[in-house]
């Protein structure tokens, strides 16, 4: 497959249990094509560690299976519970490890900002990102909820202004 001038996006809403992804192919400034997104999910039965080393084998078959250009990976939303947000944060870590081992650069967005990107609002409920991105991406029926939040944050990639390879710092 020919990459040249070719971006693809991964876009990763984290989860130590329900990670969603997705990825998107820019086809200029202004458009861009969906190629796919879904949830990788890993067994609630499973320890921590396991659970991690399931998901980010799945990560590790996407960026395998399309020419992965740059990702983007939502921040941690800072309303959780203090262990909550360990354990993502250890989800969150590995799939940024995971990321920048294959080379790609990876770009942090705050829930707030992929908001306001996809709907106008940074306060939009969860519903109305869904619609959005349906909408946005031309599907005829809104992905799962963490999917839908993934394609949220590789089209919010799309949209914002830095070029390829310059890093955003986390907002």
């Amino acid at each position: 497959m020919h990459t040249e001038n070719r971006r693809f996006i991964l876009g990763i809403d984290p989860g130590s249990i329900k990670t969603g992804y997705a990825v998107i192919e820019l086809k200029n400034k202004t458009q861009f094509v969906y190629r796919e997104c879904g949830i990788i999910s890993a067994s609630t039965k499973l320890p921590l560690e396991k659970r991690l080393l399931e998901i980010g084998s799945e990560i590790e078959e996407i960026i395998q299976e399309y020419p992965i250009t740059e990702a983007a990976v939502e921040n941690i939303f800072s309303a959780f519970n203090v262990k909550s947000a360990l354990v993502l944060g250890q989800a969150r870590g590995m799939i940024l490890y995971i990321i920048s081992r294959a080379g790609i650069p990876v770009f942090s967005y705050a829930p707030n900002k992929i908001k306001k990107y996809i709907t106008g609002r940074g306060k939009a409920a969860k519903e109305q990102v869904r619609q959005s991105v349906t909408l946005l991406s031309g599907l005829s029926s809104p992905p799962a909820e963490d999917a839908s939040d993934a394609l949220a944050v590789a089209i919010c990639h799309s949209m914002h202004k830095n070029p390829l390879g310059t890093q955003i710092k986390e907002t």
